[in-house]
Order: structure tokens, then sequence, then C-alpha cells
């Protein structure tokens, strides 16, 4: 029996951790849920968050970072995750993963009925995206090059869930990031993950 990897159907942090399954070869049986309505999860990750993991043992892993280095250790591909490669790589990660959350959390406010909308929350969002995006561009020949890592599977997640999620305007602004991502986002671990929901 697989691994089980409960997950979303657009959520940034778990298709994270599906794409590091897929570059790593690590089987896991995916289970896309609505997290809202799955009271079941509560037993598993008392956060009732996803992604969250079950693995072949029966041990309960979450989050997103969490399962993405479970899936590092136990494969035979692992390298994806190297700390001895150097702290900006984890770093890099980190910003990528604020990307997500803060795309996230535009997203939850701008859904939210609009006398409860707070449009000063969304703009403060908007700028930590558009600030982190400008930071990337100015390190993207860190990882153009140098194949796949966390740092890059994470950053073409981010990315994607922005222009997802917010806006495409960013590519102008990022010019040799949207480079980039336009060839990363080719690999088969993106394509098979991406989200397709239009709502």
């Amino acid at each position: 029996m697989p691994a089980i990897l409960y997950n979303g159907p657009t959520s940034p942090f778990g298709r994270m951790a599906r794409v590091v399954s897929l570059e790593l070869d690590v089987a896991v049986e995916e289970r896309v849920i609505d997290v809202y309505t799955a009271e079941f999860l509560d037993a598993l990750n008392p956060l009732r968050q996803i992604p969250t993991l079950v693995t072949e043992t029966g041990e309960v892993l979450y989050d997103s970072r969490v399962i993405c280095m479970y899936f590092d250790s136990v494969s035979d591909r692992r390298g994806l995750i190297a700390p001895e490669r150097g702290w900006e790589i984890e770093t890099r990660w980190a910003l990528a993963l604020g990307v997500m959350e803060a795309g996230l959390q535009r997203r939850m406010e701008s859904v939210r009925p609009e006398g409860e909308r707070s449009p000063g929350t969304i703009s403060k969002l908007e700028t930590r995206i558009d600030r982190a995006l400008a930071h990337l561009e100015r390190e993207s020949e860190a990882f153009r090059y140098d194949g796949v890592r966390i740092d890059s599977i994470a950053t073409a997640v981010a990315l994607e869930y922005t222009d997802f999620r917010y806006t495409t305007e960013w590519r102008q602004r990022c010019p040799r990031l949207s480079t980039w991502l336009e060839v990363f986002a080719r690999r088969p671990s993106m394509v098979q993950t991406r989200p397709r929901n239009p709502t």
C-alpha cells in the first residue's frame, strides 16, 4: 500500500509536494479532498490542512515542507533538498513558500463577501508578492541553469499560482524569471499537477 497524500485541487503547497514526489519517483496515492468538509482529517492533522501525508507505515506527516523533506529522504534519487549545497537554496525555498502563502491569503480575502473584504489587506498582500518576485528575478541566475532543486520547484509552483490566482503582469517586470518558467513548466511533473479549476 503506497503512502497516501491528502491534497486539494488548487493548493500550491500540495502541488509542490506532489511535484517533488513525481520528480523523485516516490509512489503515493493522491486523494483530492475538500478540506473544509473533511472532518476525518482532524484525527490525522489537528490543523486540518493540506497536504497531509500518511506514510506506508502509517506515520502522519505535515506540512508541505516536512513532506518534501520526507520524500527526499526515502527516494533513490534524493538530492533535491541538500543543506550542504548552501543556505541560500533553503532561503529561496522559504521565499517561494511565502509567495504561495501571500497568494493564498489574497485569494481568501478577495472571495469574502464585499462588506467583509479588506482592500487594504489585499493591497498589502499584493505588494508582498510583487516585492518577493522582484527579488527572485534578481536571483534567477542562481537556479536557471542548475537543474532541478527544491528552490526551483517551489519557485515554479509559486509563479504559476500567481498566474492562476493573482496576475500575469509580473512577467513583464520579471522577464528572466518568466523565460525560465516557460521552460521549467513543461516538465511532466508540472504539467501533470497544474490546477485546472477555474473557480
